[in-house]
């Protein structure tokens, strides 16, 4: 998944400029970066840009904002990098031309016109593109006006916007090759999969990464490039991204490193208190307030007075609460419950949620002046399975702080990690390699034995302890003769494996079997 920050590079590129020049003057067509997540403006927060006057009115309604973005959506989502030609809601055509990248696929897309000629999509109705504005908006004036300055793309001009548009795109795709080529030496260095070679060590302080993150895959030098212009600044923050990916950490960052370092930093949970007293606890309140109100409390706002407040799961928030909040990301008061006198405070905010706020905010769960205030900047966290080569430093971090877990992990248990895709993202790896402590206590390295279920079925090796209980619940006569077979034959090869060091030929030779009777065993049980 792009992350905005590098979507944000792709826009600045000198040849993306000149192809939205061109579109802009030559044909009034507007040129749009699209993922599965909508528009890149949409995905910053601000107004979702038109080609037309007519596509702008359409965007006032709800309705029209909610099929506009499902309409981008659609597009972004399609995963095999191919051109597409289609019309919106209201009939507008769009051409979309993909641009592959490391990270993903994401389209340069122009829309909101009138073809004489584009594949499938017939030229524009007047009446029923009228009657289409009307039923968003009844109260809309002067929509002859706005059918009229429709921006028309006639004939063989229609392959004129897809040329421009493969430039872009192909300026794109470029440039994160590049980009790619340029980051990967170091990130190579990340894992050492050898069982002749630790993977962690003395080496891990010093691995790339800014103020104590570590990473230095495409996506994270892009996160470190947005939190180092963040921490200079005093505007409030939106950090997202899926739980695990380490948000809090980027929040203590900012903070640690910019001109409140010297303040406290106060963090809050908005999902793990009550909305009963998630006012009280963020607001404070005055004594006798409530039953059991013994005494006032000046709140968490009042805590982080000069300093920065994290609000995790921002959007966990319930409507009355998000008011509130908004009151004070305006102008810096509050009222404490039971208070009469509103309170004044010198906060920075930072927030953070797993939610798709702007999704959100389409479907009313979240106010859209709120969202706004609290997404002045954003940082996107990517999840560990789109970091490419990044799990080695983060390995080699965690095993550097574990000191009771073996300091090298084997060829067969790096294949398994590798192949995870870990859910729990950054928190659950630090887990894995705490658990090591006690399940490779005393090995001279990490094995698949070792590692937990989940990892170490994602490379195709179940638990040797399965081989027993098979075998005892084929005596039994609850697991056929045919499974406890198949259980002994998998830990023989996860063992075989294991002592030969991934070797092939050698393990055939030592089981008497042929190479290829090898490799198909290995097939059918996953292991290849």
């Amino acid at each position: 998944m792009l992350a905005i920050e590098t979507l944000g590079r792709f826009e600045r590129l000198r040849g993306v400029e000149v192809a939205r020049a061109i579109l802009k003057g030559a044909f009034g067509l507007e040129l749009q970066l699209v993922t599965e997540r909508g528009p890149l403006a949409h995905q910053r927060g601000a107004v979702m840009a038109g080609s037309s006057a007519i596509c702008r009115a359409a965007l006032f309604s709800r309705a029209g904002f909610a099929r506009c973005d499902a309409h981008y959506r659609a597009i972004g989502a399609v995963a095999d990098a191919r051109e597409q030609a289609l019309g919106c809601h209201l009939g507008l055509g769009t051409l979309a031309v993909p641009a592959q990248t490391p990270e993903g696929v994401l389209y340069v897309v122009a829309s909101g016109f009138s073809a004489t000629s584009l594949d499938g999509v017939p030229p524009v109705d007047p009446r029923g593109l009228a009657h289409a504005l009307a039923a968003l908006d009844p109260t809309l004036d002067e929509v002859s006006k706005l059918l009229a300055e429709l921006p028309v793309v006639r004939g063989d001009r229609i392959a004129t916007v897809r040329t421009i548009l493969r430039v872009a795109a192909r300026e794109i795709a470029d440039d994160a090759e590049d980009e790619l080529r340029r980051i990967t030496p170091r990130a190579a260095r990340g894992l050492a999969p050898s069982t002749d070679a630790p993977s962690g060590g003395a080496e891990a302080p010093s691995a790339p990464g800014l103020f104590g993150l570590l990473g230095a895959s495409p996506r994270m030098r892009a996160v470190f490039d947005v939190v180092r212009k963040v921490a200079a600044s005093d505007a409030n923050v939106l950090i997202v991204g899926e739980s695990g990916t380490g948000k809090e950490l980027v929040a203590r960052a900012i903070h640690e490193h910019g001109a409140r370092r010297s303040a406290p930093f106060v963090a809050q949970s908005c999902a793990a208190i009550s909305s009963e007293l998630l006012e009280s606890t963020l607001f404070g309140h005055v004594r006798g307030a409530f039953s059991g109100a013994t005494r006032g409390s000046a709140g968490l706002f009042g805590a982080a007075r000069g300093g920065t407040l994290f609000l995790d799961e921002v959007a966990e928030m319930p409507m009355p609460m998000q008011a509130k909040l908004l009151r004070v990301l305006s102008d810096g008061t509050y009222l404490p419950v039971g208070a009469v006198r509103p309170q004044t405070t010198d906060v920075r905010v930072l927030a953070a949620t797993h939610r798709d706020l702007p999704a959100m905010v389409v479907s009313g769960a979240f106010r859209q002046d709120l969202f706004y205030r609290l997404h002045v900047l954003a940082i996107e966290l990517p999840p560990l399975r789109e970091r490419a080569g990044d799990l080695g430093l983060l390995l080699a971090r965690f095993l550097a702080e574990t000191p009771d877990a073996p300091r090298r992990v084997s060829a067969t248990a790096t294949r398994c990690l590798e192949k995870y895709g870990w859910p729990g993202n950054v928190r659950e790896l630090r887990a894995e390699v705490e658990r090591w402590s006690v399940s490779a206590a005393g090995a001279t390295e990490v094995g698949p034995e070792h590692l937990s279920r989940a990892v170490r079925e994602a490379g195709g090796y179940g638990s040797v302890g399965e081989r027993d209980e098979a075998i005892r619940e084929a005596s039994a006569g609850t697991r056929t003769l045919e499974e406890a077979v198949e259980a002994l034959e998998r830990a023989l090869l996860v063992r075989g494996l294991e002592r030969t060091g991934g070797n092939r030929t050698r393990l055939a030779k030592e089981l008497a079997i042929s190479r290829t009777t090898l490799l198909e065993r290995l097939k059918r049980y996953g292991m290849e």
